[in-house]
C-alpha cells in the first residue's frame, strides 16, 4: 500500500494565497451583486412610483374629462358602427330622453324629431327646439361622437335679422319710390294749375289733360314696376327707343323747369338708338338728374342733353348742366343712399339713378366740366338692331342739333 506524498511548504502557500485571491474576488462579485441589486430595486421603486403616479394623472385625466363632458352644455353621444348609441352625456339625455345607451340612433332620432334621418345637419325636435348635430370619427374601429348643440336662438335671431332686413329693404324702396313718383306728380299738378287758369282753348285743354294722364299713367307704371320687385318676379325688359324716353322725360320736366326760369335742350334722335330696359325707370332716371341740377343751382339754370352711339354695342347719354359743379370733398359718395348735402334732400335722387343704370347693365359716371357745371356720363348697352344692314358709323346714329323745348 503507498503513503501520500507530503507538500511542501511552498506548496501550501501557494495554494493558501489562491483560495485568498478567489475568497476576494468572489466577495468583490457579491458587493457588485448587491450594488447591483440595489440599483435595480431602486430604479424598480422609481419605475413604480412613475407608473402609480401616471396612472394616477390618466385617472385625474379621465375623471376631469368625464366631468367635462359631463358639464357641457350640448350633448355627446357615442355610436359605433352598427350605429347603435354606446355612451351618452347627461345633457344628451335631457335633449333627447331615455333611454339612449344600447339604443339605435334612427329609433332615438324617430322617437325625439318623427324623423329617421338628420336634415343638413339639423335636428329639430317635436318641441321646436333646434339643434346642430355634428359627427367626427372616434377611432379606427368605426365608432363616431355625435355633438349636438342647441342652436335655438341663433336661428331665432337669424329669423329677426332677416324680418329687419327686409323692412329696412321695404323702408328704401319706399323712399326711392316716393323720390321716383315726386317728379311726375309735380308736372301733372303744373298742368292742372294751367287748367284752372282763365280761359284755355279746347285745344289747349285737350293737350294738357293729355299730358296730365300720361304722367298719371308713369306713375302707375312706376308702381306696378316696384310691387313687381316685392314680388321677387323678373323685371319687365324690352325694347325701348331713346327717342320716346327723351320725348317722355321732356313733357315731364318741362313745366317745373319753365317755372324756375331753366331751360334744356334735347337733341332730335333717329330708331336707331334702343336698349333693352324699362322706359319709365330711364326717365325716372333723368329726371331725376335734372332736379338734381335744378335743386344745386337754382333759377337760371340750363341743361344740355347729348345723345349718340358710342360703338356697335354700347351707347351714352351726356347730361351737362351750368350749375356749381360737384364739390371735391362729395364726389366719391354723390351716388350712395340718403347721402345728401341738403337739410331737406333725401339723398335718393342719384342712388335711384345709379341704381336703374346698374339695372340696365350700364355705369355712371360724373366729374365738373372745365368751363363750369357738372356733367354725368351714362352709357348703356345697345340692343341688336332689326337688321344687320343698318349703318353702324357712329357719326350715323349720334344726335344730331339740339333743340330748344318749350
Amino acid at each position: 500500500m503507498g503513503q501520500t506524498q507530503s507538500l511542501t511548504q511552498d506548496e501550501l502557500e501557494e495554494a493558501f494565497e489562491m483560495f485568498s485571491r478567489v475568497s476576494v474576488e468572489l466577495d468583490a462579485t457579491y458587493r457588485g451583486l448587491q450594488a447591483r441589486v440595489a440599483d435595480l430595486t431602486a430604479e424598480l421603486g422609481s419605475a413604480r412610483t412613475a407608473r402609480l403616479r401616471e396612472l394616477d394623472e390618466k385617472e385625474r385625466l379621465a375623471n376631469r374629462l368625464s366631468s367635462l363632458v359631463s358639464a357641457l352644455p350640448g350633448g355627446v353621444l357615442i355610436v359605433d358602427r352598427q350605429q347603435c348609441i354606446r355612451d351618452a352625456n347627461p345633457e344628451a339625455l335631457q335633449v333627447l330622453g331615455a333611454p339612449l345607451i344600447g339604443e339605435p340612433w334612427e329609433d332615438v332620432l324617430r322617437r325625439s324629431s318623427g324623423r329617421a334621418s338628420l336634415k343638413s345637419n339639423q335636428l329639430q325636435l317635436a318641441n321646436g327646439r333646434r339643434y346642430s348635430v355634428v359627427s367626427r370619427v372616434l377611432d379606427d374601429l368605426g365608432d363616431q361622437v355625435l355633438l349636438i348643440t342647441d342652436v335655438t336662438e341663433v336661428h331665432q335671431l337669424q329669423a329677426q335679422l332677416g324680418r329687419k332686413q327686409r323692412l329696412a329693404a321695404l323702408g328704401e324702396m319706399a323712399a326711392r319710390l316716393a323720390h321716383q313718383v315726386r317728379t311726375p306728380l309735380s308736372a301733372a299738378t303744373l298742368y292742372m294749375a294751367q287748367l284752372s287758369a282763365g280761359e284755355v282753348a279746347p285745344e289747349q285743354r285737350q293737350r294738357i289733360a293729355l299730358k296730365v294722364s300720361q304722367r298719371l299713367d308713369h306713375m302707375g307704371k312706376l308702381l306696378d314696376s316696384m310691387l313687381a320687385f316685392v314680388r321677387g318676379g323678373s323685371r319687365s325688359r324690352r325694347v325701348i327707343y331713346l327717342k320716346d324716353v327723351l320725348a317722355d322725360f321732356s313733357s315731364t320736366v318741362l313745366p317745373q323747369l319753365a317755372e324756375r326760369g331753366a331751360t334744356i335742350d334735347v337733341p332730335v334722335i333717329d330708331d336707331t338708338l334702343r336698349i333693352l330696359g324699362d322706359r319709365d325707370e330711364l326717365v325716372g332716371a333723368l329726371c331725376n338728374l335734372a332736379m338734381n341740377a335744378l335743386e344745386a343751382a337754382g333759377d337760371g339754370l340750363a341743361i344740355e342733353l347729348w345723345v349718340g352711339a358710342l360703338s356697335d354695342d354700347w351707347l351714352q347719354i351726356r347730361v351737362r348742366d351750368n350749375g356749381p359743379g360737384i364739390s371735391e370733398e362729395i364726389h366719391e359718395r354723390i351716388f350712395d343712399p340718403f347721402f345728401t348735402t341738403r337739410a331737406s334732400g333725401t339723398g335718393l335722387g342719384l342712388a335711384v339713378v345709379a341704381m336703374t343704370v346698374s339695372d340696365h347693365g350700364g355705369e355712371i359716371t360724373a366729374h365738373n366740366r372745365p368751363e363750369g357745371g357738372a356733367e354725368f356720363l351714362i352709357n348703356l348697352p345697345l340692343a341688336a338692331q332689326e337688321s344687320p344692314a343698318e349703318p353702324a358709323a357712329v357719326t350715323a346714329r349720334q344726335a344730331g342739333g339740339m333743340l330748344a323745348h318749350e
